[in-house]
């Protein structure tokens, strides 16, 4: 993570705070009131050990951590899942420049207190890795893991991966938690995949082919070299206690559940440690939570709209449930089409929006305007009641059975665009240079 820090450095928008902080909502308010900015708090109370937040809460702040080019972060993603290389050298713990602590002893890390309600001090980017029975693969999924004790975490697992790789197992399962990896494992983590496919080959793609992995010689199980924190243990499915409450996507809190126990036995810390943490419902959560869902709408609508100018699952919709898309039609029916398959690609969504590909479906206000100028309820409005939707949605009384609705916003092939095209005014090089000064001059005025 550290060369990712630096990259963010060099191009000056990685904030680092030199004053004392508080790991007690102090940090967390920071976070929540500048959430596309990364930061990191070098001087943090009751630890020697660095926090850094906020890093890949911006789709430029990934590409630079991946180092592809602007705009083909989707692209990129799409290529991995699809060609997904062979894991990285594996070489053993004792090969890498981290510190073994003994004793694994939470108290040392600046675990954060997030929200006012919350159960506890919570770990908010951990990676678990686990591998699939009986083979040589690692699983890699996040969970959130409220902190017990200084060696014991309670951990939200939802039905996926995991909990399948604990059913296989009889319930307890060795794993090893990855805290400030390389961002390509963060993103490749963050994905959804079949089972039995590690996602350190989607990581290992994305990094062209350079991930480094070391293993440990208790469990054997791989870890990025290049991570700040790694915690071993065991996690017990037989073993439950509360978890929660806990703020989760919407901002809202989740409910109090009976979750696993992770005993830890070992702990590794990298030299000048970093730790990163992620705090729930900002862009940074929204974003990744986001990211597997446009690959899906963006993988079916392909088969059936030829020209997509753009998938916008908004930050205010949580990336999760509102989608706006922008289409060029060949046929009068494609906007309702565009719809229906999005709801299809993604459960989760509850409201979707189809403009024409005039239209910037990441300018809201292009966006209002079109449905104020091309939308007519009478014939542009598609309601689906009683479907699956998301148990992370209050209004659902998380039961994850919701009522979808989409709006056409589109207008006829055949339509007379003359009547609905936007004023423009002739641009000069003279005018340009003027608002191009008076934009800067705005900018540093606050």
């Amino acid at each position: 993570m550290k060369e990712f820090l630096s990259s963010l450095k060099e191009s000056g928008s990685l904030n680092v705070i030199g004053e004392k902080v508080s790991p007690e909502f102090q940090i967390s308010s920071v976070l929540c009131k500048f959430q596309e900015r990364p930061f990191l708090f070098e001087n943090v109370m009751g630890s020697s050990i660095k926090v850094a937040g906020n890093l890949l809460s911006t789709r430029e702040n990934v590409e630079l951590g991946l180092q592809i080019e602007k705009g083909k972060l989707l692209e990129s993603m799409e290529n991995a899942m699809r060609h997904p290389t062979p894991k990285g050298r594996v070489s053993s713990y004792k090969n890498s420049d981290w510190e073994f602590t003994g004793e694994p002893d939470l108290s040392k890390l600046p675990v954060l207190t997030h929200f006012e309600k919350e159960a506890g001090k919570y770990l908010t980017a951990a990676i678990v890795a686990a591998k699939f029975p009986e083979t040589d693969y690692e699983n890699l999924s996040f969970h959130r893991m409220l902190v017990l004790s200084k060696n014991k975490v309670a951990a939200r697992i939802v039905p996926r991966h995991l909990n399948q790789i604990g059913k296989e197992s009889k319930g307890k399962v060795p794993i090893s938690v990855i805290i400030g990896p390389p961002p390509e494992v963060f993103v490749a983590a963050s994905l959804q995949v079949q089972y039995g496919l590690s996602e350190y080959e989607i990581a290992n793609t994305l990094s062209k082919g350079k991930l480094k992995l070391i293993s440990s010689e208790e469990t054997g199980i791989a870890v990025p070299a290049d991570s700040e924190i790694v915690l071993e243990g065991l996690i017990d499915f037989n073993d439950l206690t509360d978890e929660g409450p806990f703020v989760d996507l919407t901002g809202t809190y989740d409910d109090v559940r009976k979750q696993p126990v992770i005993t830890f036995e070992r702990m590794h810390l990298a030299s000048d440690t970093v730790y990163q943490a992620v705090v729930a419902s900002t862009r940074e959560h929204s974003m990744f939570m986001g990211l597997p869902q446009e690959l899906k709408i963006r993988d079916v609508l392909s088969k059936s709209i030829p020209k997509i100018r753009g998938i916008n699952l908004t930050p205010a919709g949580s990336g999760y449930f509102h989608c706006i898309v922008s289409i060029e039609k060949s046929n009068d029916g494609d906007g309702k089409t565009a719809i229906t398959n999005c709801f299809a690609a993604s459960h989760p969504l509850k409201l979707v929006v189809a403009v024409d590909s005039d239209v910037d479906p990441f300018d809201l206000a292009a966006v209002e305007w079109a449905l104020s100028t091309r939308f007519q309820s009478a014939t542009g409005v598609l309601m689906i009641n009683g479907a699956k939707g998301s148990s992370l949605d209050p209004s659902s009384a998380k039961s994850g059975v919701t009522s979808k609705i989409g709006l056409d916003a589109t207008l006829t092939v055949n339509h007379d665009r003359k009547k609905f095209e936007r004023a423009t005014i002739k641009q000069t090089r003279e005018t340009e240079i003027l608002l191009d000064y008076l934009q800067k001059i705005l900018s540093a005025a606050g």
